[in-house]
């Protein structure tokens, strides 16, 4: 469980900023950016999960 965090978050976090950078521009934009902001929500749930789970791996 402990390669996931270390090899698939980073990944993760690197879609999750483009994605964010994505959204950013669309905004700007003027267009509909709903189904992007709720891949990106999961994405920030990970990260999250992911760094608290590997607190409590490190204890």
């Amino acid at each position: 469980m402990e390669w996931v965090f270390f090899y698939i978050s980073p990944i993760i976090a690197i879609i999750f900023f483009i994605n964010c950078v994505s959204i950013g521009k669309k905004i700007v934009k003027g267009q509909d950016v709903h189904n992007q902001t709720f891949f990106t929500a999961i994405m920030f749930g990970f990260i999250v999960l992911s760094i608290i789970w590997s607190v409590f791996l490190a204890l």
